[in-house]
């Protein structure tokens, strides 16, 4: 059956004896054409304003779908959120974030809302709690539909879909579809880069394989070998999925919608189109028996990606945090850095704990590394000088400087063995502060009240450049080639330029991590000197 276009026919079957029969005909064959043009649009995810479509298995008989009624909102204030709901699908049109920074709208994009099923359907709210709400809506008279959000303190909520028939005979619904999208906004911090790590994901359980793997679903991707436990949209930041319970579900049907413009370089080239993710969880059609009820239960989440939280929590949430190549080394330095926290109370000083801990760790390969560039630095001048004498023969040159190294007993190796220990575990600190939401709104001193924002004055990332130059300055040996020396020259530029808009618990890390480096390297060469 074609995916991408499903035309179903919803046979309306009347009959009535008669002088009515020539009346209702009409209707039936106007309700048909409604069908196809409304199964049509389902698959293709549009805009809500078709009429709900059914078909009985006994006879029924239909009233003209009357003028569609103005969309309602319904808001229900929570303690972590302000939510906010639309009576077309009952989808969640505003999720307003009660966030520590300040309230972060997380649904500012036009599109029907997150969870909406039905959005031909008119909801209207049928009971509250100070945590939940319920709608309903008539499908046709005597066929209902109810929908109950439940939020819990925990993040795991509870979001029950009721079909309801109270009428003699059995009814069926199209196939209909739960929304995630389009797109998912995030702090304003991250905006920059929110396009680009938006994505509609699902999480499934492999084989031979421990933990369940997450997967990003495209516009054209194959559906799922393997039974989902959750899929949904996520960022680097929130994550917002659905779980079903004891049913099954469809196809995924992803797509990218245009969710607004930005300038390209301050406007100077223009503006560009932002795109978002939007996913569509299909369900199959379901038949309601006469005087009977079919139920749908779910568990949601929707909020942010707390890793310390997630740990608590079934459904391994904590496999949307991307912790990178290196993840395992990534999960031990967080596990670290909160023990750190736990110790301080401040996030800034636990990261700095956690860079001289590290720096601890690995300080044979970084005195290996810096004793060998100090090394190589000092046989400069004799280097130079084969260099000159045998420069056209390269045997001889080859020859003269390997009797050079073993002269100095130095291996030019023994700069390169430290770097590659290093990186992986660097890389692995790199991505677990980039995506800690613990670091949101943490307080470090004075001017840095949010280490997962970039400085507001650019400080650190001004200081930390300035200690690479030293730092490349110290190391760069007399009559270093020209290109050479431009390079050390201009890369603490670079760097600055780099870390300016990247979170300042980033910078303060490679601020520190820089100092001590600068420190050893210091005195490596004063040591050095002495000797000579």
């Amino acid at each position: 059956m074609n995916r991408q276009f499903l035309i179903t026919a919803m046979l309306f079957l009347l009959i009535i004896t008669g002088y009515n029969q020539f009346v209702a005909l009409p209707r039936a064959r106007a309700a048909q054409e409604q069908a196809e043009a409304q199964l049509k649009k389902a698959e293709q995810q549009t805009q809500p304003g078709t009429p709900a479509v059914l078909a009985a298995s006994s006879p029924i008989s239909k009233e003209a779908a009357s003028a569609p009624k103005p969309e309602e909102l319904f808001t229900l204030n929570l303690p972590q959120a302000s939510v906010t709901f639309s009576s077309k699908g009952a989808g969640i049109k505003t999720y307003l974030f009660k966030d520590v920074v300040g309230d972060v709208d997380l649904t500012p994009y036009q599109g029907v809302g997150y969870f909406a099923t039905l959005p031909q359907v008119d909801f209207t709210e049928f009971a509250r709690t100070k945590n939940s709400i319920t709608f309903a809506g008539d499908i046709i008279p005597g066929f209902s539909v109810y929908k109950e959000y439940r939020f819990n303190e925990n993040g795991i909520n509870n979001l029950v879909i009721t079909f309801e028939n109270k009428t003699s005979q059995s009814l069926t619904i199209a196939p209909w579809s739960w929304n995630f999208g389009p797109g998912l906004a995030t702090v304003k911090s991250e905006m920059n880069d929110n396009e680009r790590e938006s994505k509609a994901v699902y999480l499934v359980q492999e084989k031979g394989k421990k933990k369940p793997t997450l997967e990003v679903f495209a516009k054209g991707d194959k559906q799922p070998e393997l039974p989902w436990i959750w899929a949904g949209v996520e960022n680097r930041y929130f994550l917002s999925v659905l779980i079903p319970q004891g049913w099954q579900p469809g196809d995924l049907t992803a797509s990218k919608e245009k969710i607004g413009t930005q300038k390209r370089l301050w406007g100077l080239l223009g503006e560009a189109n932002l795109e978002g993710p939007q996913l569509a969880i299909g369900m199959p059609s379901v038949t309601v028996e006469a005087k009977s009820k079919e139920e749908y239960k779910s568990d949601f989440y929707f909020g942010p990606k707390d890793y310390k939280q997630f740990l608590k929590l079934p459904y391994h949430l904590d496999r949307s945090i991307a912790f990178g190549f290196f993840g395992a080394l990534g999960k031990i330095a967080r596990n670290v850095l909160e023990t750190f926290y736990g110790w301080t109370g401040n996030y800034g000083v636990a990261i700095i704990m956690m860079t001289v801990l590290l720096q601890l760790i690995l300080f044979k390969f970084t005195l290996m590394q810096l004793k060998s560039a100090a090394q190589m630095k000092k046989i400069q001048p004799e280097m130079k000088r084969i260099q000159e004498k045998y420069k056209g023969n390269q045997e001889a040159l080859s020859r003269e400087t390997l009797a050079l190294y073993r002269k100095h007993k130095l291996n030019p190796l023994a700069g390169c063995l430290p770097m590659l220990i290093q990186l992986p575990i660097f890389l692995a600190l790199f991505n677990a502060l980039r995506t800690s939401w613990s670091l949101h709104g943490a307080k470090f001193v004075f001017w840095i009240t949010d280490l997962s924002s970039k400085d507001p004055y650019y400080l650190l990332p001004i200081l930390m450049g300035a200690v690479m130059y030293f730092q490349q300055k110290g190391n760069m040996p007399a009559g270093t080639d020209p290109a050479q020396a431009a390079m050390f020259k201009y890369m603490p530029l670079i760097f600055t330029l780099l870390f300016m808009n990247f979170p300042s618990g980033l910078v303060l890390y490679w601020l520190t991590n820089s100092l001590i480096t600068f420190g050893i390297q210091s005195f490596i060469n004063r040591k050095l000197a002495k000797a000579n």
